[in-house]
């Protein structure tokens, strides 16, 4: 066979190997995207018939309590989780591709361990202040919601565990379908013991109820997914240098959840429960927005980081582009739908939520800024750039504080959103400016527009 013959060969042989790559990326990411909305989708609506039954049963002052204390939970979760789930996506994920079973299993161990001590002693702590500083239905209901802490603190370092290892949809089922799912039948069941008055504190005994039998679920789907080759494999710790990737992490996830609960806890710190609870429920259907870029996020990880370390550069720009201008289409859709039917949306929670009308538009307006500029933060996670991801979250989270402490007083659930609406348009303008910087990638739905 002639010189050129084989060259020919050689060539095409690349050829079919990188259609083979990327029909293997389009189908992984197709799968893994369909798969999160569906089971968003259905978290959706069991969130919302938990919703509608919690508010039913508990009214709005005690749904505001019930909301108020998971808000307080979740911000719990951030230094007891130390910044572990982005750092487990990223390093498992270069893991398999250098076969280093023994470094994986290390992590796997040393997180889990980590993540437990630090969330019982957490809830401890918090525990203790809680009884001196809150009124005695929220310190009840706080007590109980303690309990959960450390299982949705490890239900969320298995979720990235599964990620890292590809398996998206299945990860996110416990906490995603399966624990609503045990949350509305247990609700509806304590309706025919208990009858309507029901207590927020017994509604959260239901929700820690519902957290357990989720998470040994979880923990025995984790099981099936990790490869045989950790299981054998003998434990090797890097903790120093996991330690040094994980705190920008903390940081960036502190940030993010004091962003997402800002709004929530100045408003039950300076209004009252009602107020809380109207909010909460306009903040829900805003959320749907958020279905897709969720979906993305938490397909697009492992990818972005891989695409970038092999010097794929327009590839990458291509992947961006695409899925920014698919999220922010999706979220423009649902965005008009929530605000054209807003106040029979709010009605079926009763009357008294029909008040977060405006409420819903603002935080509408504000979550199409996010769907805009795509999963930006997560490029900058996974391409080693989580310091630029920090600057961009505390700006945003700073300017929440302080423009809810101002809003608040005078316009209360408006003003909430208008803050949040705000820091949220801020922090992406910042987060693209800083990826094109670093990246030299267009991350918004504009992208290139060449391509």
């Amino acid at each position: 066979m002639s010189k050129h013959s084989l060259t020919f060969l050689s060539h095409l042989k690349i050829f079919w190997f990188q259609k083979s790559q990327n029909n293997n990326l389009s189908s992984f990411l197709a799968r893994a995207v369909a798969g999160t909305i569906g089971i968003r989708i259905g978290n959706a609506i069991l969130g919302y018939g938990i919703s509608l039954i919690l508010a039913h049963f508990l009214g709005a002052a005690g749904y505001g309590i019930y909301s108020y204390v998971i808000a307080w939970i979740t911000l719990l979760e951030i230094p007891a989780m130390l910044g572990l789930s982005s750092l487990l996506v990223r390093e498992l994920a270069i893991y398999q591709t250098q076969n280093s079973w023994s470094l994986a299993k290390g992590l796997l161990r040393w997180s889990n361990q980590v993540v437990f001590l630090g969330s019982v002693a957490i809830a401890i702590v918090a525990t203790s202040i809680a009884w001196q500083l809150l009124p005695e239905m929220q310190l009840q209901t706080f007590m109980v919601a303690a309990i959960a802490l450390p299982l949705t603190t490890l239900s969320r370092i298995r979720q990235a565990v599964m990620q890292a290892f590809r398996r998206i949809v299945t990860g996110q089922l416990p906490e995603v379908i399966i624990r609503p799912l045990l949350l509305t039948l247990l609700l509806v069941g304590s309706y025919f013991f208990i009858g309507s008055n029901m207590s927020a504190s017994w509604a959260m005994l239901m929700y820690v109820i519902a957290t357990v039998i989720a998470f040994t679920i979880g923990h025995f789907l984790l099981q099936q997914s990790v490869p045989e080759k950790i299981k054998q494999a003998t434990s090797t710790y890097q903790m120093g240098d996991w330690i040094k990737s994980a705190l920008p992490m903390l940081f960036i996830g502190g940030m993010y959840i004091i962003n997402n609960q800002t709004d929530t806890v100045m408003l039950g710190a300076i209004r009252d429960s009602a107020e809380v609870g109207i909010y909460t429920i306009a903040n829900r259907g805003a959320g749907f927005i958020t279905f897709i870029l969720v979906a993305f996020n938490m397909s697009l990880g492992p990818t972005f980081a891989s695409l970038y370390a092999a010097g794929e550069k327009q590839k990458l720009q291509r992947l961006v582009t695409k899925s920014c201008r698919t999220i922010f289409l999706s979220a423009l859709a649902i965005a008009l739908v929530l605000i054209i039917f807003g106040y029979w949306f709010l009605l079926l929670f009763g009357s008294d939520f029909v008040a977060g009308q405006t409420t819903l538009t603002i935080l509408c307006l504000g979550q199409l800024s996010n769907a805009f500029t795509g999963s930006v933060a997560v490029l900058l996670n996974m391409t080693g750039h989580q310091n630029d991801t920090a600057i961009g979250v505390t700006t945003s989270a700073v300017l929440n504080i302080i423009l809810n402490s101002i809003l608040i007083p005078q316009w209360g659930v408006e003003g909430a959103a208008i803050a949040t609406a705000s820091s949220t348009l801020v922090w992406n303008i910042l987060l693209v400016f800083l990826v094109y910087k670093r990246l030299k990638i267009y991350a918004s739905a504009l992208g290139k527009l060449n391509l």
